[in-house]
C-alpha cells in the first residue's frame, strides 16, 4: 500500500490562487486522484490518474493497491478542512501516511468579494444533503451568527433554496449569490429572496444569507 498521500487543496478553480506549495506538491506526485474538474485542471501534467466519480472506497481501494513508493497527490476543491475527502481518508488510512496541504476555499472568496469578514459566519454545505426544515434552521443560525454561508449544489440549487425558504416562511432579505467564482465566468449578484426565487442560477454557487 501507498505511504506517501498528500490531499492537497487546490482552491476554487483558478490557478490563480493555487498556493505555490500545493503547486509542488501536484507536479512532485505520480498519481493524481481527484474529480474531474481538478484532473482536467492538471491534464497538462500528464501524470497517472484516478477520476473519483462519486464512489469513494474505490478510490480508497486504489489507493491500496499503489505501491509504497509511488507519491500520490489527492485532489481536493477548495480547503481540505471544509467538506472534502478528508474526513473519509482519515478513516480508512494512518495519520501517519498522509499530509494536508490547505487551499483557498469558495467560502473565503465569496466573502472577500462581498467585502466581509467571515470568523463570525454559520457555514453550511447542501452538497448531497437534504435539511428538513432549513428556514427555522437558518433563522435560528441568522440570529446566533449574523450571517449564514452556503454550499449549493445541483439538486439544491440557489433560487430552489430561496422557494423552499420563502414556502417555509422565512423573511424575505438581501442574499449574495456567487457562482464560478475566480474564473472568467464569475458571476455575483446581490437580490432579494423573492427575486431570486424567480430566476433560474447555478447549483454549485454560494449563498450568502445576513440577519435583517
Amino acid at each position: 500500500m501507498c505511504s506517501n498521500i498528500t490531499i492537497v487543496g487546490i482552491g476554487p478553480g483558478s490557478l490563480d490562487y493555487l498556493p505555490p506549495v500545493a503547486k509542488r506538491e501536484i507536479e512532485d506526485a505520480d498519481v493524481l486522484i481527484g474529480g474531474s474538474r481538478a484532473l482536467d485542471l492538471f491534464s497538462y501534467l500528464n501524470k497517472e490518474s484516478f477520476l473519483i466519480k462519486g464512489d469513494l472506497e474505490e478510490a480508497a481501494a486504489y489507493i491500496r493497491r499503489l505501491p509504497p513508493h509511488k507519491k500520490i497527490a489527492v485532489l481536493v476543491s477548495g480547503d481540505p478542512g471544509f467538506y472534502s475527502f478528508l474526513n473519509y481518508l482519515k478513516k480508512h488510512f494512518p495519520a501517519q501516511l498522509f499530509k494536508v496541504v490547505p487551499g483557498i476555499s469558495s467560502i473565503q472568496v465569496a466573502f472577500a468579494r462581498i467585502k466581509a469578514s467571515w470568523h463570525d459566519a454559520h457555514l453550511l454545505s447542501l452538497h448531497g444533503r437534504r435539511l428538513e426544515n432549513l428556514a427555522s434552521y437558518l433563522e435560528g443560525k441568522l440570529k446566533e451568527n449574523g450571517k449564514v454561508a452556503i454550499l449549493t449544489d445541483s439538486k439544491l440549487t440557489p433560487d430552489g433554496i430561496a422557494r423552499m425558504l420563502l414556502e417555509e416562511g422565512f423573511t424575505d432579505r438581501k442574499v449574495y449569490v456567487m457562482s464560478d467564482l475566480t474564473l472568467i465566468t464569475e458571476r455575483v449578484i446581490k437580490l432579494s429572496l423573492k427575486e431570486l426565487a424567480q430566476k433560474e442560477e447555478k447549483g454549485n454557487s454560494v449563498v450568502v444569507l445576513e440577519d435583517v
